[in-house]
């Protein structure tokens, strides 16, 4: 028998059998290829400047001004300015961003162009600038409250006459547009444009931001931009860092070289207990700004709410609860805010409604502003204050208040009406009662029977106030007590 076919059968099964092992050793035929060393092209981004930036603006002089966006990684960007005759470059980075310092320049109110392009693309370009001074003009209701009369305002005081007589080309102005959001914001979701004041325009603006603008732009002769950024019913702590207006509103401007800030709002924060809370968290608002804006202490001007009783209707009389201080102790909360190195506050006790939380009259709140600014950002001769509480003393009925010196001069009332009494002394009982008060020359002069302790004025919550110095600015409320 021929034994060589089972022999070469029995073979190949084992070769099988051994294949079909998981310790089968396998030897490929030859090494791969390797990959070649290939670089992902970076993903096309579509040109564009940040739309913080717009044609028709103001930019702030005498300090660089940054213009940034967003371009394909890698690209260059070059931008070119009308004012300055060097071209200006930079490149966009890993996630498409790029920045572009131009130099500090002069005021100028002849209009600039501010040209940007890289590769093929079509170039933007940005026309009508104007080189000026730029402030930031937040807060809630009152700030948002405009010229004309727009539901649910009722205009300013005059808006017609107002309205008709706003030629101000060289003023221009921004109002950001609400968005309330959960992350900072690197640009805005849906961007305003910008105008230049006129009667077909002026309308929409923020009347205090507006009067603001209008007395810098009367005594500096400089264009001024106004970018208002305000909510209604809006708290101190939506603006600060990390809340939803904050967010959404003021973070995309942080790249933007301003002059400071004008702020409106408290309202909304007025029963805030302590009171005293609310100072905190004001100066808290001031520094995160100034830090986010990279500009050291920028000025902060704020407004002191007017006289406002809630309960105005709710009473018999109407009038509301004229003992009833919470507001009064909140506008203190307010005037501690000072404490904040360059910042300043506008008394508007003279301008109130006591039954209207937005009153009328926003033309000295917004001049009142000014003049902060005026006096102390640019340096110029003006009165910024009115009188202020020094100290006072008493011989027999007669007590002395006296106010630091330079705040009360001229000392008088409004239109040089019978003085609105609001004074208020106390003994050791701790109760307040209202005393007839005089003006003598720079000092008020109390009569009273009582050996007093403390003195208030304009204490209560819508004590509408007439006593002012020769500047027309009015006395702010103080007390001399703790309790």
């Amino acid at each position: 028998m021929n034994l060589k076919p089972l022999l070469y059968l029995a073979l190949v099964l084992l070769l099988i059998v051994q294949g079909c092992r998981k310790d089968a050793v396998v030897i490929p035929d030859a090494k791969p290829d390797p990959k070649p060393d290939v670089t992902t092209p970076p993903k096309i981004v579509p040109f564009a400047v940040n739309n913080v930036l717009q044609s028709n603006m103001v930019i702030q002089r005498d300090k660089p001004f940054t213009i940034w966006g967003m371009a394909t990684a890698g690209y260059k960007v070059t931008v070119k300015v009308s004012w300055n005759g060097n071209d200006f470059a930079g490149t966009a980075d890993k996630d498409g961003n790029w920045a572009i310092a131009i130099p500090a320049a002069s005021a100028n109110s002849t209009p600039q162009t501010i040209t940007c392009k890289t590769g093929s693309e079509d170039p933007v370009v940005l026309a009508n600038i104007l080189i000026g001074d730029v402030w930031v003009c937040a807060g809630q209701s009152n700030m948002v409250m405009p010229v004309d009369m727009i539901a649910p305002f009722n205009g300013v005081t005059n808006y017609k006459s107002e309205i008709a007589a706003a030629d101000y080309p060289l003023i221009r102005a921004s109002t950001v547009r609400q968005k309330l959001a959960s992350l900072p914001l690197s640009a805005f979701e849906s961007p305003a444009g910008w105008d230049a004041c006129s009667p077909a325009t002026v309308g929409k603006w923020s009347g205090v931001a507006y009067f603001f603008a209008q007395k810098l732009f009367n005594s500096l002769q400089v264009p001024i931009g106004i970018i208002v950024s305000g909510v209604n019913g809006s708290y101190c702590r939506d603006w600060s860092e990390g809340g939803d207006e904050f967010n959404g509103m003021i973070s995309p401007l942080n790249r933007l070289s301003i002059k400071g800030f004008i702020w409106y709002q408290g309202e909304n924060d007025s029963h805030v207990t302590p009171a005293s809370s609310y100072t905190s968290l004001n100066k808290t608002l001031i520094s995160q700004w100034r830090a986010g804006f990279k500009q050291g202490a920028l000025p902060f001007y704020y407004v002191q709410m007017t006289p406002f009783a809630e309960d105005y209707y709710q009473t018999t009389p109407e009038g509301g609860n004229l003992k009833s201080d919470y507001y009064a102790r909140f506008r203190e909360a307010q005037s501690n805010v000072r404490q904040m190195p360059n910042s300043g506050m506008a008394v508007t006790m003279d301008v109130g409604e006591p039954d209207n939380h937005h009153p009328k009259n926003k033309k000295p709140v917004g001049e009142r502003l000014a003049l902060l600014a005026l006096k102390n950002t640019y340096g110029l001769p003006v009165d910024c204050t009115g009188p202020q509480y020094l100290s006072w003393s008493q011989t027999g009925d007669k007590v002395t208040v006296n106010f630091i010196s330079g705040t009360a001069n001229g000392l008088n009332t409004l239109n040089n009406n019978t003085l609105n009494q609001h004074f208020y002394v106390a003994g050791a009982d701790h109760v307040f009662r209202p005393v007839v008060a005089a003006i003598q020359g720079k000092t008020i002069v109390l009569t009273t029977s009582a050996k007093v302790q403390a003195i208030r004025y304009a204490f209560t919550n819508a004590p509408v106030t007439n006593l002012q110095n020769s500047a027309g600015l009015p006395a702010e409320p103080f007390r001399t007590d703790n309790w």
